[in-house]
């Protein structure tokens, strides 16, 4: 099996060898062994076969929360073009959803595996007519629904659909997708679409290095600092080399191209090495979907929150448990003594054997009290770096600063200083401070308590308990949490920092304090206006949430709006909005009988399609939309 990205046949041999051993998931391993993956020219590209086609998004790129699967087709920017199947095979799920990928078809083919078209318009007449059946049968819009090898049969080449923009789609495009019978995805332009044409190599944007450990400096300073490459000829260098000490991991922000279109796609396989010797290697051209939507531990999520970055981790962050990446004895860490000088390579590929590599120098530089003209911290500011508390306060010169512990004190001495003001470290794995004092300058925190990685766990405070899952958190999280009022006195509870990325569902419970009443259409809501799924019992509140921030207690009372648009004797069109917790459910009937609505929610309309399209509407027609807070609008019209 040739090895896509090597260049003479030694290095195919040992990295062959080397997956073989080490890393039974990644692509080629999977090649081998999985006799579902077939060779090229079996599968026909859906949109406009034979012809010279564009993506707007590749597989594996980074996204909100996930990595994407698939490729994102070019539709000339039109809704409405044939989507054609891939090859013989049959019908084996079809799905409907307001969001995430909207009208969507599943076709598996006799080679055991499955292609994917989603974000459709419309569905073929003979899979359209199943589905409106089914629809008015289970009496819903949203499906989700398998289907037998002989009730609907495809072949190649017909047109099973017209590309659309339904779904949680930005613009009018096909999402394609090929699955094995294990529900991992793979890159389709593996599969040797002539139709897509790529021989620009990848860019880099920038470049980071973040330390690890007290001891950890770049540039004299604990943290992560930014350098921008400068291109070469076909590669990248950085012309200064950097002043280093410790652990330190390299991070990356890149992009790659394709030929006659201006769009930037994702990286979606990178190398490191030090010193000519491997030290990380991750390859995401095919994942399973649990591992898709672990993207935040394999991106800086920190960074995605504070600058809306995504830089791609080049070593393998504690907790870490992705799939995708080879084997290495550090994790891609690189420890740098003093003195020594290292030779950075990070080479980034595209699906197409496309790469570039940028090259940069570290030199080990010994740890001492160095004077720091810049810090990313602003004025007496303070932030977690894994498990080490940075602050430094411009109020104080060079002192002792005295961190406190239910009355105990510990000095520490500042580790180095910024234009003549000091810089203070410590490791909250020797116990969480409620304060510290630097001269006159005193800082109160809001730590609550250490919660360990993969560990369930509760924390209560005032009138909000929250229980950590086993899946929440992937590295330990010294948690900070405080109870208060927000300006229009409601209760409001701030847990810990948005930056820290959670993984798994956690709980957050509202109990009203003795004589407080609790609204029936009360809900937690995210900033005070993204509403979290929050069921209310007898006397108290339960959401669910994947984020850490800033949750208010939030009282909805408006009912959804309704507006009447239109209507033919065939269908009834209406808009609905809801400007607190968001459009819920919705119900329409015809003199009592239930009639399918047809919902699109980017711009807000609901149209109804009658079963027997032959009779006209005529009769009493009722509408009722409920938002999340459980306000009902109910709207009559006769026809």
């Amino acid at each position: 099996m040739k090895w896509l990205y090597s260049r003479n046949y030694k290095e195919i041999s040992m990295r062959f060898l080397s997956i073989i051993l080490f890393y039974f998931t990644t692509l080629f391993y999977t090649y081998a062994q999985n006799q579902e993956v077939v060779d090229k020219g079996y599968f026909m590209f859906p949109i406009k076969p034979g012809q010279i086609n564009h993506l707007t998004g590749s597989m594996g790129e980074l996204r909100s929360n996930h990595f994407h699967a698939g490729i994102d087709i070019k539709t000339d920017f039109k809704i409405g073009l044939p989507v054609y199947c891939s090859a013989d095979g049959y019908v084996s799920r079809i799905k409907i959803s307001t969001y995430g990928y909207g009208k969507v078809l599943y076709i598996t083919h006799p080679n055991g595996l499955t292609t994917v078209y989603a974000h459709l318009d419309k569905f073929n007449d003979t899979i359209a007519n199943w589905v409106i059946h089914k629809q008015y049968d289970l009496e819903s819009f949203d499906i989700d629904l398998p289907l037998k090898e002989n009730e609907l049969p495809v072949k190649k080449g017909q047109i099973i659909a017209r590309s659309g923009n339904t779904g949680s789609s930005g613009g009018p495009h096909l999402h394609y997708e090929i699955r094995d019978s294990q529900e991992r995805v793979w890159n389709p332009l593996l599969f040797g679409f002539k139709e897509i044409k790529d021989n620009i190599p990848p860019e880099f944007d920038f470049v980071a290095l973040r330390g690890f450990g007290i001891d950890a400096r770049v540039e004299n300073e604990f943290g992560r600092k930014e350098y921008r490459p400068m291109k070469t000829g076909k590669n990248y260098v950085l012309t200064k080399p950097i002043n280093a000490y410790g652990d330190i991991g390299v991070e990356i922000k890149a992009h790659d191209r394709m030929n006659e279109t201006y769009n930037q796609y994702g990286i979606s396989c990178l190398e490191v090495k030090v010193n000519g010797q491997e030290t990380f290697f991750h390859n995401i051209n095919t994942f399973s979907f649990d591992d898709g939507k672990k993207i935040n531990a394999h991106i800086d999520y920190e960074t995605l929150v504070h600058k809306n970055q995504r830089f791609q981790r080049c070593y393998v962050a504690d907790g870490n448990r992705l799939a995708s990446y080879k084997k290495s004895s550090h994790n891609g860490r690189i420890f740098i003594e003093p003195g020594q000088t290292y030779k950075i390579e990070v080479t980034i590929y595209d699906a197409y054997s496309n790469s570039s590599t940028l090259t940069f120098t570290i030199q080990g530089k010994e740890n001492n009290h160095a004077q720091v003209v810049t810090d990313v911290l602003g004025k007496d500011g303070y932030r977690v770096y894994e498990n080490i508390l940075k602050l430094r306060s411009d109020r104080a010169k060079d002192t002792v600063a005295a961190f406190y512990f239910k009355g105990k004190v510990l000095d520490v001495p500042s580790a180095y200083t910024v234009n003549g003001y000091p810089v203070y470290l410590y490791d909250l794995r020797k116990g969480l401070p409620d304060s510290v004092a630097i001269g006159r300058y005193v800082k109160e925190f809001d730590f609550v308590s250490m919660i360990p990685s993969y560990t369930r766990q509760e924390v209560k405070m005032d009138n909000f308990t929250v229980r950590f899952s086993d899946t929440s958190l992937i590295d330990t999280l010294y948690l900070q949490m405080k109870c208060l009022k927000d300006p229009t006195g409601r209760p409001c509870l701030e847990l810990h920092d948005p930056s820290v990325p959670v993984f798994g569902m956690m709980d957050i419970a509202y109990l009203p304090e003795n004589g407080e009443k609790l609204y029936s259409n009360s809900y937690l809501a995210l900033n005070g206006r993204k509403y979290e799924e929050t069921v209310q019992g007898d006397d108290n509140l339960l959401a669910q949430t994947k984020y850490l921030g800033k949750f208010v207690l939030v009282r909805d009372t408006v009912s959804p709006v309704v507006k009447y648009v239109s209507h033919t004797p065939k269908s009834i069109k209406y808009t609905i909005f809801d400007a607190g917790s968001g459009i819920d459910s919705f119900r329409a009937t015809l003199d009592g009988k239930w009639i399918l609505m047809n919902y699109e929610h980017k711009n807000k309309t609901l149209w109804s399609e009658s079963l027997d399209k032959t009779k006209p509407l005529k009769g009493k027609f009722v509408l009722e939309v409920t938002d999340k807070a459980g306000n009902v609008r109910r709207v009559e019209k006769n026809l």
